[in-house]
This record gives C-alpha cells, structure tokens and sequence, in this order.
C-alpha cells in the first residue's frame, strides 16, 4: 500500500528489483502520492497508472 512509513520498507520492496541485471523495465506500485525513481525503478500509483490505461 505505501512505502512511505520508513526507509526499511522502502528499501524491501526495492532491493530485489535493484540485483535483477537485465534490461527489463520494473516497477514499485504503491498508493503513494509522492512517486520517486530509484536505480531505474520506476515507482507508479496504482490509481492514476491503470486510470490512464498503462500497461508494463
């Protein structure tokens, strides 16, 4: 649901996307408001990604 707690979360749900070498795009999705990117990670709110019909 959100990441924004502390940075314990945060790093859980980034870690093993960030050891996964490929070329692949990856994403974090969360109900937060406040997006961020990470190592290339792209961190979406579920609400406005699928209300604007994006797909992975």
């Amino acid at each position: 649901m959100t990441i924004m707690n502390n940075v314990d979360t945060e790093n859980r749900e980034f870690k093993p996307l960030e050891s996964i070498r490929d070329n692949y795009p990856k994403y974090v999705m969360t109900r937060n408001d406040m997006i961020q990117r990470r190592n290339g990670i792209v961190h979406a709110n579920i609400g406005p990604f699928m209300k604007d019909g994006k797909s992975f």
